[in-house]
């Protein structure tokens, strides 16, 4: 065997195991905003096989996912709308205001890192501050949010009336 060979090798080998290294420490988080059009139980804009399916796929995503480094962020204003399943199978939450008291219970049924306090806080919570729960913190932690610099801001933000007026 001459030293070109043996190298020749050598480098197949190494990229083999680079390739392997890579594929066990990847990982794909998919990310759904506006979450409660998407993953609701409650949506009649498809047949009942269709949601069922659409749910089903998300739902084994989340509960099995991790196990092959695939993970789901979810963001909605509506979490009475999603899923249970899905809801209950999260890590962390970052819950921004709630004020309708379907989506607080929906919280309260799912989420078992807050305490009294945090619930009772999520109706009164000021724009820009969410409470952090879940396996990241040890307790719910109240989160300031920083603001985007204005060049990047979206154009999201609610209309004021009585200023048009």
């Amino acid at each position: 065997m001459q030293a070109r060979d043996i190298r020749s090798i050598s480098i197949g080998r190494a990229r083999t195991s680079r390739e392997i290294f890579l594929i066990k420490n990847s990982f794909l988080n998919i990310i759904v905003d506006e979450a409660h059009n998407i993953l609701s139980v409650n949506s009649e804009r498809e047949s009942e096989q269709w949601k069922d399916y659409r749910l089903e796929t998300f739902e084994e995503i989340i509960k099995e996912g991790r196990k092959f480094g695939v993970f789901l962020t979810i963001a909605s204003q509506r979490p009475f709308d999603i899923s249970p399943t899905i809801i209950s199978q999260l890590h962390n939450y970052f819950l921004h205001r709630l004020i309708n008291s379907n989506d607080i219970r929906a919280i309260e049924k799912t989420v078992s890192y807050l305490d009294n306090l945090s619930f009772e806080s999520l109706p009164i919570l000021p724009t820009g501050t969410c409470i952090l729960a879940g396996l990241l913190a040890q307790v719910p932690v109240v989160v300031d949010v920083g603001r985007i610099p204005k060049l990047y801001e979206p154009n999201n933000k609610t209309m004021s009336l009585v200023d048009k007026w």
